[in-house]
This record gives C-alpha cells, sequence and structure tokens, in this order.
C-alpha cells in the first residue's frame, strides 16, 4: 500500500510563557498538521533565542501588549522573519496582527473549543498566512478600527465581571450563599445568550421608576454600585 507523502511542517518560534502562549502549545497539537513548534520566554539565555531564530519562518509573539514592540526592536528588527502579534489593540504596521476572540483561562479548554474561536486578523487576509494549519473562522478589521474593537471587548469580557464581584461580595454580607447567586448569574448569561435583547428584565424594562430610585437610594453606602446603577439609568432608560 502506498504511503502517504510527508507533509512539510512550518517551523514556528512561540514567545511567551503565559496563559496565550500555553493555550498555544495546546492548540498546535490539535492540529491534523501541527506546525514544528520551538518555544522561547524570556527566562532563557538569549543564545537561545538567536539560534531559534535561525531555525524558524514564522514568530508568534504572546507576551503583554506592553512588550512587544520593544521585544520586537530589540529582538527582532533585522530578522527579516513574518511576526505575528495577538493584541486586540495594537496598531503597527510592522506586524500580521490575529486577535482571537476569547478569553483564556489558566486551565486548558476544552479541544472542541480551540476550533470555534473566531479571530479579528490586521495586516494579511488569510489566517493560514500567520497561524498555519487554523481553519477557524476570521474578520479582516480595518486597523484604524482596533482601538475601538478592542474597548468592545474589554466592555463585554470584564465589566459584567466587575459588577458580579461587587455584588456578590453584598450578597454573602446578606448571608447568602455563593452557590446561590452564582446559579443566578449562570441563568442570565444564558438567558442573554439564548434571546438576547429579550433577556433583560427589570424596573429599566417596566419603566418602573419608583423601584429604580428606591433601588438607588438603597446604594447610598455602596458608591461603586450606586454609580453604576445611576450611569447605566441615564444611558439605557430610553
Amino acid at each position: 500500500m502506498p504511503t502517504k507523502p510527508a507533509v512539510l511542517q512550518t517551523a514556528v518560534l512561540l514567545i511567551g510563557s503565559g496563559r496565550l502562549a500555553q493555550h498555544l502549545q495546546h492548540w498546535n497539537k490539535l492540529l491534523e498538521n501541527p506546525n514544528q513548534l520551538i518555544c522561547w520566554n524570556r527566562s532563557q539565555d538569549l543564545e537561545l533565542l538567536k539560534n531559534s531564530l535561525s531555525k524558524c519562518s514564522i514568530v508568534w509573539l504572546a507576551i503583554s501588549d506592553s512588550a512587544i514592540q520593544s521585544f520586537y526592536d530589540e529582538h527582532l528588527r533585522d530578522s527579516k522573519l513574518k511576526v505575528v502579534h495577538f493584541s486586540g489593540a495594537l496598531d503597527d504596521k510592522r506586524f500580521l496582527s490575529a486577535h482571537p476572540l476569547m478569553s483564556f483561562p489558566h486551565s486548558l479548554l476544552t479541544d472542541d473549543v480551540y476550533k470555534k474561536i473566531h479571530f479579528v486578523i490586521s495586516g494579511f487576509e488569510n489566517l493560514g498566512e500567520a497561524l498555519p494549519g487554523l481553519n477557524n473562522a476570521f474578520t479582516i478589521l480595518n486597523s484604524e478600527k482596533k482601538a475601538y474593537y478592542h474597548a468592545l471587548c474589554v466592555l463585554a469580557g470584564n465589566f459584567p465581571q466587575l459588577i458580579w464581584n461587587e455584588v456578590s461580595l453584598k450578597m454573602k454580607e446578606l448571608n447568602l450563599p455563593a452557590e446561590a447567586s452564582d446559579l443566578y448569574i449562570k441563568q442570565i448569561t444564558e438567558n442573554y445568550l439564548n434571546l438576547k435583547e429579550k433577556a433583560i428584565t427589570g424596573p429599566l424594562v417596566r419603566k418602573d421608576y419608583v423601584t429604580i430610585e428606591k433601588n438607588i437610594t438603597s446604594l447610598t453606602e455602596t458608591t461603586a454600585l450606586k454609580n453604576i446603577y445611576t450611569a447605566f439609568t441615564k444611558e439605557f432608560n430610553q
């Protein structure tokens, strides 16, 4: 029986050791034809970095946003390699930008989730140019829109959690078990995913201004929550 010809692997240097780097390492293993992944982080010797750069054709910069440009200027400026970063906000024409629209926890995601992650790319037109082997859906975004796009990500990905953290603390002070508030948060999240804008309930939807005023007054000693409630009422109570 004839054997399949060997598929040439792409040599990729992955720089970083944080959560995203760990997810990328696992993700690469799930590919039908995994890349030849070389890993380096800033705790290792610079000579090893130089040696690794000579062996690869693509560099994945999975480091903090604030360190990307300085690292490039110091170590990659003269490399002539294809350099990819994963920041949703950074706009620099020297790089290919491939932002995964996903929140990556400390633990790995289930394998089936990785192939569903949507990428937002800038500076090129096909995801495979930057991330060989990944067949994920992607959207090409004008680089001038990146700050706006990233602001939307931050709003959706962090602000609800900030409110939930504060509310959970106050619920605990009222002797409510964490499981009760967790179940509530889980259900309202599922309601939104299934119903979108139709999932919203409460006094703002009902135009119940008496209840709204009572709510705001009751939060007098919780300044952050009072300010948030007041601001949301002002902005969304149309």
